[in-house]
């Protein structure tokens, strides 16, 4: 902002120079003395100030209009660069979106893939379970039947032994 304005003001004063100049040529001899302070006649010295600030102030009109112009055109640039900025932002927003969502299902996807094996799992676990538990019962019916075996084995064992011992005995 502050070389835009110097350089309005650098401006200003090299028209400023250029219209003195051609004032300077065009001027008469009582305005070159009213100029140079010779003259008394405030009329005259009105006319001469005119005369020379009508081009200064047509060349400063012209070039304020040229610089609300510009301004106009910037104010115009800026308030589209902001609509883009702000279609930007709303078209990241909505990707993040997109992108978290599509983020969301695969997870969920996966959380249900291992919900699935959970269940197969437990139902693997559960058919195992139960067929230690038959197996245990089997074995215990088995051990059982062994002991009863052994038990009758004992006693016919011990009723041979008795039947041998008679027998001995009754040889005698």
């Amino acid at each position: 902002m502050a070389t835009e304005i110097k350089f309005l003001r650098d401006q200003n004063h090299e028209v400023l120079r250029q219209n003195q100049m051609e004032n300077d040529s065009k001027c008469s001899s009582i305005q070159k003395d009213v100029l140079k302070g010779n003259g008394d006649n405030t009329l005259e010295n009105s006319v001469v100030d005119k005369s020379f600030l009508v081009p200064l102030i047509t060349e400063y009109d012209k070039h304020l209009e040229e610089i609300n112009g510009q301004l106009q055109y910037y104010q115009k640039q800026m308030g589209e660069m902001k609509l883009q900025l702000e279609n930007v932002i709303k078209e990241n927003e909505r990707s993040e979106l997109s992108r978290q969502k599509l983020h969301t299902q695969e997870l969920l996807s996966q959380l249900e893939m291992a919900n699935e094996k959970v269940v197969e799992n437990e139902k693997l676990i559960l058919e195992h379970q139960e067929k230690s538990d038959r197996l245990q019962r089997r074995l215990i019916e088995a051990e059982q039947r062994a002991a009863s075996a052994s038990q009758q084995l004992s006693v016919i064992t011990v009723q041979r032994r008795k039947a041998a011992s008679m027998m001995n005995l009754e040889k005698i």
